[in-house]
């Protein structure tokens, strides 16, 4: 597929439809952008349970059969984790997480001051500063893959003790309900204080 996507742009071919997928420590995310009008028309969110390139491939092989995906007819970008391992397979161009993330933004959220994306296993904030000289706003990227403190990770751990569905976990409510206390800075310490709360109540806690 690589060498025939190499063909087909020698070859002078339009692209039809732009790819953009990121392989994560947790997830496969992936969109099929009409070029043309620039708007997205397929889009999916899976787990890959730790097989990245099934995922991958699964995804490919759907966004061929329902939106009609070739070698000849689009180009695909891959960011993410497991994304530069996986780029010359599939002839993709492989864009570092930061500046995917930051290209997105710059082009539809312009006034947007600073980003914090919380992955699956680290979390990364790009502040955007007007520079003085130029007036042009430049990037001030800072990623913490130290800890996974706080990270996608934490969080599924956590969601597991206090047995939420995951479906449900974004839709939990904070007015009326008592906050407890948990360790601010470290995951491995948030595991054991949720586990303690958990034992002490008779439903999901906050």
């Amino acid at each position: 597929m690589a060498k025939s996507r190499e063909v087909a742009a020698q070859s002078g071919r339009r692209a039809v439809y732009s790819v953009g997928m990121d392989v994560g420590s947790t997830t496969v995310k992936s969109v099929v952008v009409d070029i043309e009008s620039d708007k997205i028309i397929w889009q999916d969110y899976q787990r890959h349970e730790t097989k990245q390139p099934e995922k991958l491939l699964e995804f490919l092989k759907r966004m061929q059969d329902e939106v009609g995906i070739a070698p000849h007819n689009c180009r695909i970008f891959i960011t993410g984790s497991g994304g530069g391992a996986l780029a010359n397979l599939i002839g993709a161009k492989f864009v570092q997480e930061v500046t995917a993330v930051s290209l997105a933004v710059e082009k539809l959220h312009p006034e947007v001051n600073s980003v914090i994306e919380l992955g699956g296993q680290d979390a990364k904030i790009i502040v955007f500063k007007e520079d003085e000289n130029t007036g042009r706003k430049k990037k001030i990227p800072s990623m913490n893959d130290k800890c996974a403190g706080g990270t996608g990770a934490v969080i599924d751990k956590i969601n597991a003790k206090l047995k939420i569905p995951a479906a449900e976990l974004c839709d939990q409510g904070y007015h009326g309900i008592k906050l407890h206390p948990v360790a601010g800075k470290c995951g491995v310490l948030r595991r054991p204080t949720s586990t303690a709360f958990r034992s002490r109540a008779s439903r999901p806690i906050s």
